[in-house]
């Protein structure tokens, strides 16, 4: 089995992409806001585009390499790629569509047709052979394109949102779908989205991009733990108050960028740039404030009420913004508070986590 490294600088119009990142065989996830330059690196690890310097090894293989001036065509990089449009041949049937990578590399009819029935069986697709792929649903579609795909026998795989366009039903089924033939594949796969359920259903391996680089990798879980960022934070649903720590009376507090002191933890902490982090579901929200032991708080007013099966997330803003996460019955008890509305948001010292970060300004 081979692994992908590459280490890669290429100007976008914003910003520099600068990534250096290794992809093991499985399912590596993508993951970053829009621009942030998650599809220019497939097209550069395609050979689609050229990077301005830097290097991508497949296995023992060297794609590119500028200081040696190695730089294969894309036909020769044994790279399977799944664009978000899928490209699909409308003239072509099912067949046509699958077979039409190994027809341009001068593959056989007999050869072309076992390869083309192999992949139809592996993929459960048998029964799609003879259609045109323009009467076919957004899922079929989407197998149809994996299949052409692997018809070539990728050594790495490149998936661009795979699931983006399709429905919420197909989206689940193709996701399962996927998951298990990508196991079955046992080859480098970067799968790029940022779609949340995505994330979480590969939630092994997740590299984040911002920027053009790599700000934060490792498990879904790691991530919803430790956010180093403020987008990945967001994205996994972590409430992320930037600020500072100050010490006072030998005393030590966190001060917000909004200008509300809230307690913390301080153990691992010293005077200085921070960002206070704190689950959703640690927050209890009150119509009027609870007497008791000392709690961090916030009166603010309601800006959003979304309702998630038996789940309620509530946004409440003053100087800083925090989102709650409260049961339905919870929020019934609340009488069902709507936007415009204020209310009191606690959370107990212990329950939120706070870490020095430099790069802060406050």
């Amino acid at each position: 089995m081979s692994n992908l490294a590459f280490k890669l600088r290429y100007p976008l119009a914003h910003f520099e992409l600068d990534v250096e990142l290794s992809v093991a065989p499985g399912v590596t996830v993508l993951l970053g806001p829009n621009g942030a330059g998650k599809s220019s690196l497939l097209r550069l690890l395609s050979g689609l585009n050229k990077p301005y310097s830097g290097h991508i090894m497949l296995g023992g293989s060297c794609l590119f390499d500028s200081t040696q001036k190695i730089d294969l065509p894309p036909e020769q990089r044994r790279i399977g790629m799944v664009f978000q449009d899928l490209a699909l041949f409308p003239h072509l049937d099912v067949s046509g569509n699958i077979g039409f990578g190994l027809k341009m590399r001068g593959t056989g009819h007999g050869e072309r047709q076992r390869r083309i029935n192999q992949l139809l069986q592996k993929l459960a697709i048998e029964h799609l052979v003879d259609r045109n792929v323009a009467t076919l649903s957004g899922g079929e579609q989407q197998k149809v394109a994996l299949a052409r795909t692997l018809a070539t026998d990728p050594e790495l795989l490149l998936l661009d949102e795979p699931t983006t366009a399709l429905d919420p039903a197909a989206r689940s089924e193709i996701r399962r779908w996927l998951h298990t033939i990508l196991i079955e594949l046992k080859i480098p796969t970067l799968l790029v989205t940022h779609d949340a359920e995505e994330v979480a259903y590969f939630r092994k391996r997740v590299a984040v991009m911002e920027q053009g680089r790599i700000v934060q990798s490792g498990s879904f879980h790691q991530l919803l733990r430790e956010p180093t960022s403020e987008f990945v934070a967001r994205f996994v649903g972590v409430n992320y108050i930037p600020g500072k720590v100050q010490r006072c009376d030998g005393k030590l507090f966190f001060c917000s960028h909004g200008g509300l002191s809230f307690l913390a933890p301080f153990e691992h902490v010293s005077p200085g740039a921070a960002v206070l982090t704190v689950f959703p579901w640690d927050i209890a929200l009150y119509r009027d404030l609870p007497v008791g032991s000392p709690r961090n708080h916030l009166h603010g007013k309601v800006l959003d009420v979304v309702i998630r099966g038996d789940r309620v997330r509530i946004t409440l803003a003053r100087e800083d913004k925090l989102v709650a996460e409260i049961s339905s019955r919870g929020y019934q008890a609340l009488g069902e508070p709507q936007a415009g509305e204020q209310l009191w948001a606690v959370f107990k010292a212990r329950e939120s986590r706070i870490e020095n970060r430099e790069e802060l300004s406050c």
